[in-house]
Order: structure tokens, then C-alpha cells, then sequence
């Protein structure tokens, strides 16, 4: 069993991926008191037998404060199973609930400003999301690879501009053995609003799953 000196999150999934694809989420609830998005984050361990213990609220991350969906999402994570246990066992994890506004349930990027996500097809980025705001987001022009500072963690994935706001990533290296299978993954990613001259907000998706994920990147340099 994983010692409480080690319930430490040694492993924070930390690309967008991680939202639909590489750690515990469960997609997006929509609320109107935020202005963009925010996130309710629980630390966990998984023990020899594959049972979860130390649930707990991860405060410093979490910034949605609404106390009742907290707790809701505390509830909901203790009566929901895990996808592949056996695969997190003698480790610690985190699982990450999105809230967004709900104004950006069918938002649209206008038109007119479409042309000045060019500026985002290279270059280097960060995460807002205290979740993984620690990676280092590589934008080459035909790779995107994602550094943690954990040793080890690296994603490299391959991305495709289909319009100067929207743009593909397929995940060709995933650090974490259970992930292995996700190679291949398609993630769908569209520039739904800009947020001052660095920063945007976007909405991605894989194809036939009906989670859906926001969030916002910073262009570093």
C-alpha cells in the first residue's frame, strides 16, 4: 500500500489531452458565476488492491470556491470506479472537474478576429489551469510536445492548423504505461475567444465522446 509520507501527486497528468483522455475528468458543468473557466481538483492515492484512499479536496488548485459542487464533486468521484486501477496501483493521482459559463456552451470565435489566432501556431505556451500550469507547451510547426517538470513526463503529439482558430492533436508519445493505448488519439481543438494579446480560450473534443473540455493557454514567447 502506498505510505501516507508518499501520497504525494508524483504523477499530474498535465497536457489539454489530460482533460478527455489521460487523467480523471468528468468534462464540463455549465454555471454562471465565472467569467471563463475554473476548476474543483481532488488528490487521491490508489493502493496494491487498486482501492482509492486520502480523497481529499486539493484547495491550493481548485478555483471554483462554490462549496456545494465541491462537495458534490467529492460525493461523485467516491461513488464512481476508476477505468484501469490496477494500472494507478502504489501511486497518487488527481481527478479535475470542469465548471465553464455557460455563455460558452455554443460560443463561437467571431469572424472577424479568426485571422489573429495566427499569431498562436508557433511558439512557446503554458496551461492557465493550476492543474498542470507547470508544463512547457512546445509549438513547432508540425509538432506539439508538452514538458512537466516530472522527470520522465513528456507527450509529444502531432498538430494540424485546419483554419487559422482551429487545429488537431494526435498523440504520438505518452509517458505513463497506461496510457499507452491513447496513441493515436484524435483531439479536436478550436480558439473560441481571445483573452488580451496573449492568451486564448479554447473548447476541444474527441470525435464521438461527448465530454468536452475548456480552457485557457498563455503564449510565453
Amino acid at each position: 500500500m502506498v505510505s501516507l509520507h508518499l501520497c504525494m501527486i508524483k504523477k499530474v497528468l498535465f497536457s489539454l489531452l489530460s482533460g478527455l483522455m489521460f487523467f480523471s475528468s468528468e468534462g464540463q458543468t455549465f454555471v454562471d458565476d465565472i467569467d471563463h473557466v475554473a476548476i474543483v481538483v481532488i488528490d487521491y492515492c490508489v493502493d496494491t488492491n487498486g482501492e482509492r484512499f486520502n480523497i481529499v479536496l486539493n484547495e491550493e488548485k481548485t478555483t471554483y470556491k462554490n462549496k456545494a459542487w465541491q462537495d458534490g464533486c467529492i460525493t461523485y468521484f467516491k461513488d464512481a470506479s476508476l477505468m484501469q486501477p490496477m494500472a494507478m496501483v502504489d501511486d497518487c493521482w488527481q481527478a479535475v472537474y470542469y465548471f465553464v459559463n455557460s455563455k460558452y456552451k455554443t460560443y463561437e470565435l467571431p469572424a472577424v478576429d479568426q485571422a489573429k489566432c495566427k499569431v498562436f501556431h508557433l511558439g512557446e505556451y503554458k496551461y492557465e489551469s493550476p492543474a498542470y500550469n507547470k508544463t512547457q507547451i512546445l509549438r513547432r510547426k508540425h509538432k506539439q510536445i508538452e514538458k512537466s517538470p516530472i522527470k520522465d513526463q513528456r507527450q509529444v503529439y502531432a498538430i494540424e492548423w485546419l483554419e487559422d482558430h482551429i487545429y488537431t492533436l494526435t498523440a504520438l508519445k505518452l509517458p505513463l504505461e497506461k496510457d499507452k493505448n491513447k496513441v493515436g488519439n484524435l483531439l479536436k481543438v478550436e480558439i473560441i475567444e481571445l483573452i488580451g494579446d496573449n492568451s486564448y480560450l479554447y473548447r476541444a473534443s474527441i470525435k464521438d465522446d461527448p465530454n468536452v473540455i475548456y480552457g485557457i493557454i498563455t503564449k510565453v514567447q
